[in-house]
């Protein structure tokens, strides 16, 4: 392809997240071989997530544009200003309404990238809401990805396969960033001892992440006399961080559940850890179970498609029921550390890095999508950026 392919990437909402994190690893990639990539939030806020500073250091533009009754005018307006080689959505279902707004606006290249299983109960209203975004993603999209089959499976078609737009496309993740060290001794930071055990749960406070059921997991393995700590690590929510500390006290570990918020340590932190609890009941292909595979870290995460998935290619993850009581959580949460400590860290980064995980897969598979209709199109200048295309929301 000669000169640059112009990416126009659209997210929900700046901030920590797996969308953000693994968008924001691939970029020094993309960018490296002629992408430009700008970014759309369709929130009028930018969070702290890393992707907006990413994106700013790479010579694109973000541009909030919020869900009201001008956001189509505002995002047809874009899209003619930019004039983007391609349109790639993360954004679930909508992602139909968006990419049929960018075929009006002549954009060869229409991804939809679906991220979570989407699996959940949906009322009447609901329905009819997916039903008339598929069909707008079936006439409009030219690609259609999935972080894991179970996303196309559940969040697009159960005969995904059968679409010869749609493939698998596994998020990477970037080793050299979780081999960071910490700037903190993560026992000295808990008040831990030598022989307790330290578990670490990595994900934003949401509902379906279930953090709430780690202090009963904790209470159980103190019934069977292992000391431990619980260390949640990512964005708070207020109602979610009480309902976490409510049942910290009904347990009695006040003191044995430590909620850090957001770090852009992770993976310092991650090496620290004796085994990692994912109890989230709703993913696509949960970060918080790849990132301490690939450091060696026993896992124990809720049976979801996304982290058996995981499973087939990696060992170090201790499967669980999704509804299982803390009694079997405990046990699980026993043999992950067990492998912990049997498994270093170098081998299992060298394991990881050989896998269908590693980012440079993802890498070439997104520029070999992009560059695929865009090869032939002439490249257009970016016009210089009006406020529009500034981190500030539009007015």
């Amino acid at each position: 392809m000669t000169g640059q392919c112009r990416v126009l990437r659209v997210v929900g909402e700046l901030n920590f997240g797996g969308t953000e994190m693994r968008t924001a690893e691939l970029l020094p990639r993309l960018s490296a071989a002629g992408v430009e990539v700008h970014l759309v939030t369709l929130s009028d806020r930018i969070g702290p997530g890393p992707l907006a500073g990413v994106i700013s250091r790479h010579g694109g533009t973000v541009t909030p544009i919020p869900l009201d009754l001008r956001f189509a005018t505002r995002f047809l307006g874009l899209l003619r200003r930019l004039r983007p080689d391609v349109v790639h959505v993360d954004c679930a279902n909508f992602s139909g309404v968006l990419l049929a707004l960018a075929a009006l606006c002549g954009v060869p290249v229409r991804v939809a990238h679906f991220r979570g299983d989407d699996n959940q109960h949906r009322n009447l209203r609901r329905r009819v809401y997916r039903w008339i975004c598929k069909r707008l993603l079936r006439i409009s999209a030219t690609d259609i990805l999935g972080v894991s089959p179970s996303s196309l499976t559940f969040a697009y078609d159960p005969l995904w396969r059968d679409d010869p737009r749609c493939q698998v496309v596994l998020n990477g993740l970037d080793l050299d960033r979780l081999r960071h060290p910490s700037r903190d001794d993560l026992r000295e930071l808990i008040g831990a001892g030598p022989a307790e055990l330290v578990c670490v749960s990595v994900g934003r406070a949401s509902p379906e992440k279930r953090r709430w059921l780690l202090p009963p997991i904790i209470a159980e393995l103190r019934a069977r006399g292992v000391e431990a700590h619980a260390v949640l690590i990512g964005p708070g929510d207020d109602a979610d961080d009480e309902r976490v500390r409510v049942a910290a006290v009904a347990a009695g570990l006040a003191d044995r559940v430590h909620l850090l918020g957001p770090r852009d340590d992770v993976g310092g932190l991650l090496s620290q850890a004796d085994v990692v609890i994912h109890p989230s009941c709703l993913e696509g292909l949960p970060g918080g179970v790849l990132e301490p595979i690939a450091l060696g870290i026993g896992t124990v995460a809720a049976d979801l498609p996304g982290v058996r998935f995981i499973d087939e290619h990696l060992p170090g993850v201790t499967i669980v029921d999704t509804d299982a009581p803390p009694e079997r959580w405990a046990s699980a949460v026993c043999a992950a550390a067990s492998y912990t400590g049997q498994t270093s860290a170098s081998a299992a980064s060298e394991r990881f890095g050989g896998s269908v995980f590693a980012i440079d897969t993802a890498a070439a598979t997104h520029l070999t999508i992009y560059r695929r209709w865009a090869s032939g199109r002439p490249h257009h200048p970016v016009p210089p950026r009006p406020p529009a295309l500034s981190t500030r929301g539009e007015r």
